[in-house]
C-alpha cells in the first residue's frame, strides 16, 4: 500500500516535471503580476509612443531617444500574453508614423493609410526574437536588442516599402558627437547606439525586479556585467569617435553659393490651385529674389526642384510648336533668361525643371518625362542636365507601365489624382549619377565637383553615396546641391524631418550640402552635420509666409568616408542575425512540438 503511494507520489512529481518543461517551451512564463496586467501594457505601449513621438523632429527632443523604447522593451519581455504583446507593439508603430507622418494625408489618403499599417507591422516582428531571446536564452537586451531593431530598419528601407524615414538614429541629429560615426556605418550605426542604450536601462531593470525566466540557472549578476560592458564599449566608441571627428580639421570654405527659396504650396486639387499665384507670378518673384541676392556675389545660384512649371531640354525646346502652360512663360523665354543671366554676371544658375523627350517611333509613350536638375554656366553653352533615377512611388510613376501587366498599371492610373482622363503622368528614371563641375570666381576660379540629388533623393542614402564615390572607388564629388519641392507638404513635421536626411548624407559622405526647397528649409549642412543659414523670416523657418534667399559658403571636406566607399555592411550584418534569430525562434518551435507529441504518445 505504502509502496503504491510512493510510486503514485513519484509519478505525479514526475509528470509535473514534464509540465514545467512543455511550459518553458511555450510562451506562457511566469512574470510578476504587476508587469502582467492589461494596465500595464497599456500604459507602457502609451509611455514608448509618447517618448518616440517627441524624440524626433520637429520636436527634437534627442535624450528621450536614449529612454524611449524601455517601457516597450519591458512589456515584451514580461507580458506573458504572446498575442498582447504582438497586438500592442503594432498598434505602436502603426500609431507612431499616423501621427508624425500624418502630413502625408495631404496628398493621399488611402496611400496614407495603407503604407502606415504597412509599417506598424516591424515592432512586433522585432517583439518576437528579442522576446525570445530574452526569455529563452536569456541574452542580455542591450546585446540582441540593437541587431534585431537595426535589422529591420535595414529591410524597411531597402525593400518593403524601401522608406529609411525616422530611423532611431535620425532623433539624434541635433547631436554632432552622436552621429559622426555615420561615416563608418551610416544613420544605422547611430541608431544601433541608441538601441544599445535602450537596452541597457531595461536590462538594468529586468535585473532588479527578477529576470523573466523560470530556469533557475539564469544569472542575472552575468547579465549585468555583459550588458554594461558591451553598452559601455560601444557608447565610449561612439561619442570618442565623435569627438575626434569634430576636431579633425579637414573642412575648408568651398564656393559661395545663393539658396533660393519661394513659397508656393502645391495642391493635388487643381480647382484649388487655380486661385494660388500663377506661374508667372512665381517665376517673376524669383528673378527679384536672384536680382537682390546677386549683391552679395555668390558662385552659384539655387533653385528648388520646379520652382514654376518649365521644360528646359534642348530636345523639347527645338519642337516648333511649344505647349505653354496658362499663366506661364514660354520655356524657350526661360531657358534664355537663365543663360543670359549667367554669362552676364559670370555666375552658375542650378534649377529644377522638367524633361520632355520625343519618341515618335516608341509605340509605348509619344514621349518621356523626366524630373531634371539644370545647370547653367558663365560660357553660355548648352547647360548641363541630371535626370532623377530614384522617383517617389505613386507621386511621380505608377508601376508596371510597360512590359505584359501594363492593364494593371492602367487600372491603376484612373484612381490616382493626376492620372484621371487618361493621362499619363508616370515619369522616367535617370540612368546616370551625373557629375558637374565649376570654378568659383570668389576663390580665384578654383575648380569644385558637385552633383544635385533631386527631392527625396537625398532621403535615400545609396544616391548620395553613388555621386560621392566613383567606380574607381575614389572620391569624386565636393559638395552635394539638394533642390526639392516640398510645397506639396507646406508648413508640416515633413520640412524638418526632411531636413534631417540631409544631415546624414553630409556626415556619411563628408561633404556640403546646400539645399533650396520651395516652402523650406532652405539652409546649408556642414560635412559634420551642423545646419546654418536657414532662410527665415524673423528667425522661422516653417511657416506661411517664409521665403527669400541666404548666402555663405559651402563647406568641403578632404576625408573620403568608410560608408561612401563600403555602404550598408553593418546594416546588412544586423539584418542577417536578425534573419538568425528568427531561425533559431522557429527551430525551437519545432522541437518544442515534436517533443510534445512524443509526450502525449
Amino acid at each position: 500500500m505504502n509502496a503504491r503511494r510512493q510510486s503514485t507520489k513519484t509519478k505525479s512529481q514526475g509528470n509535473a516535471k514534464v509540465g514545467a518543461q512543455a511550459s518553458a517551451s511555450t510562451d506562457t512564463v511566469a512574470s510578476p503580476p504587476r508587469l502582467a496586467k492589461w494596465g500595464w501594457t497599456v500604459l507602457s505601449s502609451i509611455a514608448t509612443l509618447g517618448l518616440l513621438i517627441i524624440s524626433f523632429a520637429p520636436h527634437d527632443n534627442w535624450s528621450a531617444a536614449y529612454v524611449c523604447l524601455v517601457p516597450w522593451l519591458l512589456m515584451v519581455c514580461y507580458t506573458t500574453s504572446a498575442r498582447r504583446v504582438y497586438i500592442f507593439s503594432y498598434l505602436i508603430g502603426a500609431a507612431f508614423f499616423f501621427i508624425t507622418m500624418r502630413w502625408m494625408f495631404m496628398v493621399t489618403g488611402i496611400g496614407s493609410v495603407i503604407l502606415f499599417l504597412a509599417l506598424g507591422l516591424y515592432m512586433p516582428l522585432v517583439a518576437c526574437p528579442v522576446r525570445y531571446i530574452v526569455r529563452r536564452r536569456r541574452f542580455p537586451l542591450a546585446i540582441a536588442f540593437p541587431f534585431a531593431w537595426v535589422g529591420s530598419e535595414a529591410m524597411r528601407a531597402m525593400f518593403v516599402p524601401g522608406l529609411p524615414w525616422h530611423l532611431l538614429g535620425h532623433s539624434q541629429h541635433p547631436f554632432l558627437a552622436a552621429i559622426q560615426v555615420s561615416d563608418l556605418v551610416g544613420a544605422y550605426g547611430v541608431s544601433f547606439m541608441v538601441a544599445v542604450a535602450n537596452g541597457l536601462f531595461a536590462d538594468l531593470i529586468l535585473i532588479r525586479i527578477g529576470w523573466p525566466c523560470e530556469d533557475s540557472l539564469a544569472e542575472p549578476s552575468k547579465n549585468a556585467r555583459l550588458s554594461i560592458a558591451f553598452a559601455a564599449s560601444v557608447l565610449l566608441f561612439v561619442f570618442g569617435y565623435g569627438i575626434v571627428q569634430l576636431r579633425a580639421g579637414t573642412i575648408s570654405e568651398g564656393p559661395r553659393i545663393a539658396v533660393i527659396q519661394g513659397n508656393y504650396p502645391n495642391f493635388v486639387d487643381f480647382s484649388r490651385s487655380e486661385r494660388e499665384p500663377t506661374h508667372r507670378e512665381r517665376a517673376d518673384r524669383y528673378f527679384q529674389l536672384i536680382d537682390t541676392a546677386q549683391s552679395l556675389n555668390p558662385d552659384l545660384f539655387l533653385l528648388p526642384e520646379t520652382p514654376w512649371f518649365m521644360r528646359l531640354n534642348v530636345e523639347f525646346l527645338r519642337q516648333l510648336n511649344q505647349r505653354v502652360l496658362r499663366g506661364a512663360y514660354p520655356s524657350e523665354y526661360c531657358y534664355e533668361r537663365f543663360g543670359l543671366y549667367a554669362v552676364d554676371h559670370q555666375t552658375y544658375i542650378v534649377t529644377g525643371a522638367a524633361s520632355e523627350v520625343p519618341t515618335p517611333l516608341d509605340l509605348r509613350a509619344a514621349q518621356m518625362r523626366y524630373n531634371s536638375a539644370f545647370v547653367f554656366g558663365p560660357d553660355g553653352g548648352i547647360p548641363g542636365r541630371y535626370d532623377k533615377i530614384h522617383r517617389v512611388l505613386i507621386g511621380e510613376y505608377v508601376p508596371f507601365r510597360y512590359g505584359p501587366l501594363r492593364f494593371v498599371y492602367l487600372w491603376l492610373n484612373q484612381f490616382l489624382p493626376f492620372g484621371d482622363s487618361d493621362y499619363e503622368y508616370s515619369l522616367t528614371a535617370g540612368s546616370e549619377f551625373t557629375m558637374f563641375s565649376m570654378k568659383a570666381a570668389s576663390q580665384g576660379n578654383k575648380e569644385y565637383r558637385f552633383a544635385t540629388p533631386i527631392c527625396y533623393e537625398n532621403v535615400m542614402p545609396y544616391i548620395p553615396r553613388k555621386f560621392v564615390t566613383g567606380d574607381d572607388g575614389k572620391k569624386r564629388c565636393d559638395f552635394l546641391l539638394n533642390m526639392s519641392n516640398d510645397g506639396w507638404f507646406p508648413n508640416s513635421g515633413e520640412l524638418p524631418q526632411h531636413l534631417v536626411a540631409s544631415v546624414f548624407r553630409a556626415v556619411e559622405n563628408r561633404v556640403g550640402v546646400a539645399r533650396a526647397v520651395n516652402t523650406g528649409i532652405s539652409c546649408f549642412v556642414d560635412p559634420d552635420g551642423y545646419v546654418h543659414h536657414r532662410v527665415n523670416k524673423n528667425g522661422v523657418v516653417v511657416g506661411p509666409d517664409v521665403e527669400g534667399y541666404e548666402v555663405a559658403n559651402i563647406k568641403v571636406d578632404s576625408r573620403h568616408s568608410i560608408y561612401s566607399r563600403y555602404g550598408d555592411l553593418f546594416s546588412g550584418l544586423c539584418a542577417m542575425l536578425w534573419g538568425l534569430f528568427y531561425v533559431d525562434y522557429v527551430g525551437m518551435r519545432i522541437v518544442a512540438g515534436f517533443r510534445r507529441r512524443g509526450e502525449r504518445s
